[in-house]
């Protein structure tokens, strides 16, 4: 991050470390805007619009959705970073005053049957409640829980109308939106609201809509992912098996449906109406698979959450710092976006904290550094910071905080993405022992230690049933394309004819030679270290061979929002 991007950070109150990577500015960037930012700009009468209800401003119909995710987002950064946000508690002190006497926020429900405007109301009150529950977290306060419970005890009355068979099948259509994920995404905050208070009615009603989640055509995916989300804490509450086997069948049917793309992005909503993704729907794949990483260590689901952030979810956070929707075209992705600032904005916010918490894991006492991210890591005896400048020079820093000067071993993953990971002291390596999938070192660390952590990335070819006859580039982690805004010549017309020199490739490795700026550019957001020239021949004088910088499509943040991009390319015969 370059001085002046540091000195306004500072300015703003969002200390970042020495040497802090990608990971934290992506997140600073999203909590400066939520903050400082607009338009529009988070005011207590904006947030809380949808809550009085007051109908001055898009979607207050979902009662208690905008102040309800602020609430939970801000709350998760404070207590992962140990801040303090004065207008969160002033919100939250607003906000308990306007829950009406039934315990819920906004409209008034039906009496009679189920309307989509019950919907709505469900899905506010629902992205409510957890709000609330993760400001308890941070803050306990007999008043929040208090006002959480009454929320509680409303949609427990309102649980035998909902779980009808009727209604589910009435509102599993292509209601998406107002669809029956309105209902099913409350499961998370039943089961937070039962850990907090010990009330056996709310895990009972958590259980009972669980059994009632199912995919289907058309669905909204956000809704859906919160849904699992739910689910599997609902199975760290209970230890039910049926409750997690339930998540990883679900989890398995997304892949095999085709709904998960190959960047790591689900549709906003499922075939056969994949039209665009959502910033919201990205975070939450992304959380759940970390999750399912934490409950289960099996790779799959780490690896899956590293696809997803390194490409899809950095894709999707705009130069402002919000999250939101971009089409897909043929090729890759269109022109133009959309900023959620009522939702995705606040969704992608609150997904830091969880890939925080995510780059170390311990295990038989020893401390496992996972995900090439920032993040802080301890056993007994031992506190590692990580500071990641992957896409730079693909490093990590991994600083010894705390120490007892005894011997401790240190795992660091090997990903799939790399063919040799390497760590070393003051430039010396350190020998270590390959071993389950992992670089082991076992050694009596010193306090105030720095290694090193080099990756040695691989150039692979990837191919997808959608695009029949064609091939993209993944370079490590990074999924890697040509937009227009760096290279518009490759956008000449016809570029739809331009065909790629592809090198012969080894097991799906290929060699490219890197492009001509990777080691003169850097910058917020540029990962220069996956920059490689391809050669082609251009679709209107193929007689003129060319290059082009292939470059990962999470550059997009720094780039803008309305250039294409084209990540599958024709190969010449």
């Amino acid at each position: 991050m370059n001085t002046v991007c540091r000195v306004a950070l500072a300015a703003l109150g969002l200390c970042l470390s020495a040497g802090a990577g990608e990971l934290t500015a992506r997140m600073n960037l999203t909590l400066d805007r939520v903050r400082h930012g607009g338009p529009p700009a988070y005011t207590d009468a904006f947030l809380l619009a949808d809550a009085v209800p007051k109908h001055e401003r898009r979607f207050t119909e979902f009662s208690g959705d905008v102040s309800g995710r602020y609430i939970g987002a801000l709350a998760s950064v404070a207590q992962q970073g140990d801040r303090a946000f004065p207008e969160l508690e002033r919100v939250v002190a607003e906000l308990v005053l306007l829950q009406k006497p039934d315990g819920h926020f906004g409209d008034p429900f039906s009496t009679g049957a189920v309307t989509r405007s019950d919907m709505a109301l469900l899905w506010g009150n629902g992205r409510l409640l957890i709000g609330l529950l993760e400001h308890h977290r941070l803050k306990p306060s007999e008043r929040v829980r208090n006002s959480a419970r009454k929320l509680g005890d409303c949609l427990v009355k309102l649980g035998p109308r909902l779980n009808d068979p009727k209604v589910r099948e009435q509102y599993s259509g292509d209601q998406v939106a107002v669809g029956y994920i309105c209902w099913t995404q409350i499961i998370e905050g039943l089961v937070e609201l039962h850990r907090v208070t010990h009330d056996a009615r709310y895990l009972k009603l958590a259980g009972d809509i669980a059994a009632n989640t199912f995919r289907h055509p058309k669905q909204h995916s956000h809704g859906f992912v919160t849904a699992l989300r739910g689910i599997l804490e609902l199975y760290r509450e209970t230890h039910d098996a049926q409750w997690l086997q339930k998540v990883e069948t679900e989890w398995e049917g997304i892949l095999a449906s085709g709904n998960l793309l190959p960047q790591g992005a689900l549709p906003e909503i499922f075939k056969p109406l994949i039209q665009r993704d959502e910033g919201c729907a990205e975070a939450d794949w992304l959380r759940f698979n970390l999750a399912l990483w934490a409950e289960t260590r099996k790779p799959r689901y780490l690896e899956h959450a590293e696809l997803t952030l390194f490409n899809e979810f950095f894709f999707n956070q705009f130069q402002t710092g919000d999250f939101g929707h971009h089409s897909f075209s043929a090729d890759g992705i269109g022109a133009g976006g959309a900023r959620a600032w009522w939702c995705c904005t606040f969704h992608g916010l609150r997904a830091f904290p969880d890939v925080l918490r995510s780059a170390f894991h311990t295990e038989a006492g020893a401390l496992c550094y996972d995900l090439p991210v920032d993040g802080e890591g301890a056993v007994t005896g031992l506190t590692l910071r990580a500071d990641a400048t992957l896409a730079h020079d693909a490093t990590v820093t991994l600083s010894v905080r705390e120490t007892d000067d005894q011997e401790h071993t240190l795992r660091v993953r090997l990903p799939a993405w790399a063919t040799k990971v390497e760590v070393s002291l003051h430039r010396a390596p350190l020998g270590g022992v390959c071993k389950d999938g992992a670089l082991e070192l076992k050694r009596r660390w010193l306090r105030g230690e720095t290694l090193t952590v080099t990756y040695t990335l691989a150039t692979r070819l990837l191919t997808d049933a959608q695009h029949p006859g064609c091939v993209a580039f993944k370079h490590g982690p990074w999924l890697l394309g040509v937009n227009e805004d760096d290279s518009a010549m490759f956008f000449d017309e016809p570029y739809q004819r331009n065909r790629v020199i592809v090198p012969a490739a080894t097991n799906g490795v290929v060699q490219l030679n890197p492009a001509a700026d990777r080691f003169a550019r850097r910058g917020p957001f540029v990962a220069s270290a996956a920059h490689l020239a391809l050669p082609y021949l251009p679709g209107g004088y193929p007689c003129q061979p060319q290059l082009v910088t292939l470059r990962p499509m999470a550059e997009h943040t720094k780039i803008g929002d309305t250039t294409p991009w084209v990540l599958w390319f024709e190969p010449k015969k």
